[in-house]
């Protein structure tokens, strides 16, 4: 499909994908300080709203054609080294697989977590790491202005969260963290060459973050440090990237 206005058709997409979680969210009365506190709230939570959007995403990029570029770039971007970006945030969330308490209670929610996180992989890396930078690299703009684009825009995602339940203080700060680590999934797909890496490691991340709560168990020194490791490493890279392209 030819579209005049790329980069405005994947704000458009961004826009619905948003309102689609949102109303969804709001039907369901989420608190978004209990996502998944039992394996009902898990699903009314994370699993219906995010798959309805994933639905979403998967029909847009359908209709726009833009399945390759998503997914794939024609090569690897950036330095060899920029590769301990993706390792560092796969090492970290696999670290963070030893904080959950799979003993817990109610440890029947963590295959429920497991769905909602994969989907939430998908939809974020394929909304933002993939329409929102295919956008803005269609329309021409330059290798900072995609960046911008699509990492802003995953940052302020996450401001939904402070129409339900989480205050606007936590919220800014998650806005913040949110660009760091957005920085870092885009590292991830340039320095790989493909989306599909900054999927899986979104999900075992969100998989660890989740799961940790939902099982009272709180982040380990360890798997914070390997994780700050990353989102520095991310910002210098991109810098580097940046520079040199």
């Amino acid at each position: 499909m030819t579209v005049s206005s790329p980069a405005y058709a994947a704000l458009g997409v961004f826009v619905v994908y948003v309102a689609i979680v949102g109303v969804v969210w709001r039907i369901n009365k989420v608190d978004y300080n209990n996502l998944a506190g039992d394996r009902a709230t898990a699903v009314r939570s994370i699993v219906v709203p995010i798959g309805l959007g994933a639905l979403f995403l998967a029909l847009a990029v359908t209709v726009l054609g833009w399945w390759h570029p998503v997914l794939f770039d024609d090569g690897r971007t950036g330095p060899a080294w920029a590769l301990a970006v993706p390792v560092l945030f796969l090492l970290a969330a696999l670290l963070g697989l030893t904080q959950i308490d799979w003993r817990a209670e109610n440890r029947s929610v963590l295959p429920v977590v497991a769905v909602g996180v994969l989907l939430v992989g998908f939809a974020e890396e394929v909304l933002t790491r993939g329409v929102l930078v295919v956008g803005g690299r269609e329309q021409g703009w330059s290798a900072l202005a995609v960046f911008l684009f699509s990492t802003i825009l995953f940052a302020m995602l996450h401001g939904l969260n402070a129409f339900f339940g989480l205050p606007w203080q936590g919220t800014l700060v998650q806005i913040a963290m949110a660009f760091v680590g957005g920085t870092a999934f885009y590292v991830t797909r340039l320095s790989t060459g493909t989306l599909l890496v900054g999927i899986v490691v979104h999900a075992l991340w969100d998989f660890v973050t989740i799961g940790a709560v939902a099982t009272g168990r709180g982040v380990k020194p360890a798997v914070m440090a390997c994780a700050a490791l990353c989102y520095l490493l991310g910002l210098v890279a991109i810098v580097v990237i940046l520079v040199s392209g």
